[in-house]
């Protein structure tokens, strides 16, 4: 039923891809972010909102900015407003600064740039834009840093605007501004699953386990569509040069499956191989790769689920296929056997 109304949502909007570009955004890990104030400022929102200094423009009260713990690049918060259809939004966070030689302004931030036509994200110093979303963002839900050289400033009290205007635009995101001498923040942790995945060693066989007793620990990476926040297991396999991996997986949960390529990535941005979920709970997912390299890789399986810390029960098989199991005892009848 959920993706069916999905469905019908998308048919509403002409364009799948854009009712897809206002699901939940991606969930930053946590890291520790320490600076030494010196004569800048940093604010990565983790007190008050809006933080001591900052005045914040208020249109839609009920749509406006706030201090968020869900989406966040660093800490445990960051600044985040929702999107409305029908009642417009302009919607601002300031502070003024003096300048001095060698100071510039980061943030980090991420949107939609899809739906930044109708809502839009832009940053101003003394009323000229010297960013715009729209105009400059890279990808949807993804947070990017932005710099800004404050060379033309030096000398001067500015001051710097956060602007979300427009209707029916999407969620945006701010965090880590800094402005000062610049040194970016640490980057986040990595997160990985490695102990606890289980290797297959076989060409083929089966796959049952229950997933509630597991963690979530990927959600929304580039080649998905939904973002899946249910429990997980692993799987790992070493594929070789032009071996395919192929998976089916059938979940009391609302399956999903990932092959990733790796077990351990920086702030979670795994490498996806390839992802699946067209179907419902108690219905079959499947998932299949092929290693197009020069050499064997590690392929990791994820049997993962839709909805938030959902879990369950479920059953599958694996299958690998234009790869052999060398042996130097096998004969040829048995070896022929095992090229699949």
């Amino acid at each position: 039923m959920r993706k069916l109304m999905l469905i019908v949502l998308a048919l509403a909007l002409v364009a799948s891809s854009a009712m897809a570009a206002k699901l939940p955004a991606k969930q930053a890990s946590p890291s520790v972010y320490s600076v030494d104030f010196g004569r800048s400022m940093t604010e990565g929102f983790e007190g008050a909102f809006p933080p001591a200094g900052w005045s914040a423009g208020v249109t839609n009260a009920g749509y406006t900015w706030y201090q968020d713990a869900v989406s966040f690049y660093e800490g445990a918060y960051a600044a985040h407003i929702g999107w409305q259809a029908g009642l417009p939004q302009d919607e601002t966070l300031s502070f003024t600064y003096t300048v001095a030689t060698g100071d510039a302004l980061s943030f980090w931030t991420m949107g939609s740039v899809y739906w930044a036509a109708y809502g839009n994200f832009t940053v101003e110093i003394d009323g000229t834009t010297v960013y715009d979303f729209a105009a400059q963002g890279l990808a949807d839900f993804v947070w990017e840093e932005i710099i800004i050289d404050l060379a033309a400033h030096v000398g001067n009290t500015i001051t710097v605007t956060f602007r979300y205007a427009g209707d029916d635009g999407a969620d945006h995101h701010l965090d880590a501004v800094n402005i000062g001498d610049y040194s970016p923040p640490p980057p986040p942790p990595p997160v990985e699953f490695c102990a606890d995945v289980m290797p297959l060693t076989e060409l083929s066989g089966p796959l049952a386990g229950d997933t509630c007793d597991g963690v979530n620990l990927v959600t929304d990476l580039d080649c998905d569509v939904y973002t899946e926040a249910g429990l997980e297991d692993y799987y790992s396999f070493e594929l070789c040069a032009g071996g395919t991996f192929s998976a089916y997986v059938t979940n009391t949960a609302d399956g999903a499956l990932w092959l990733l390529g790796d077990c351990s990535a920086e702030g979670g941005a795994f490498t996806c191989l390839a992802y699946g979920d067209a179907t419902l709970s108690g219905e079959e997912e499947m998932v299949t790769y092929t290693n197009t390299g020069a050499g064997p890789m590690m392929v990791y399986l994820v049997v993962d689920s839709w909805g938030s810390a959902s879990c369950g029960t479920y059953t599958g098989t694996y299958m690998v296929d234009n790869c052999i199991v060398g042996n130097e005892d096998l004969g040829f009848g048995e070896l022929k056997a095992q090229f699949r």
